[in-house]
């Protein structure tokens, strides 16, 4: 069970026809619904580290990416990394087909920031629905 601002670790996903492992999430919406006929219960976006400061500046140069930091969670299991999350990617999942773990949750005033963040975005959201 998940809540939105959670943090969760995903155990492999598709993404373009590609199976992707270990990887985690931030639930935006735990609300069940429909896209292109398929039923959904939660809505994600991907989160990231950055390996080094080139990476950093390369990662943070495009428009849809959020900026974290390991304090804007509430515990991580020690996470220190910096990173980001693609907020203009929307990830929908069906829980029952999907192998998952809470790992932390988004402080409250950082995941109000992520969400004021995607209102404000200028480009498209890319909706991702390979795990239906």
């Amino acid at each position: 069970m998940c809540d939105v601002g959670d943090i969760i670790l995903v155990s492999n996903y598709n993404d373009s026809g590609n199976n992707i492992g270990r990887h985690s999430f931030v639930v935006l919406s735990e609300e069940a619904g429909k896209i292109r006929g398929l039923d959904y219960d939660m809505i994600c976006n991907v989160i990231s580290s950055f390996k080094n400061e080139k990476q950093h500046d390369k990662k943070m140069s495009y428009t849809g990416n959020f900026p974290i930091a390991h304090d804007d969670f509430d515990p991580i299991n020690g996470n220190s990394n910096r990173g980001y999350i693609k907020a203009e990617q929307f990830y929908y999942f069906n829980k029952s087909k999907l192998n998952y773990m809470v790992i932390g949750k988004m402080k409250p005033e950082i995941f109000q920031l992520l969400l004021e963040f995607i209102d404000g975005l200028e480009i498209p959201i890319q909706h991702i629905i390979d795990n239906l």
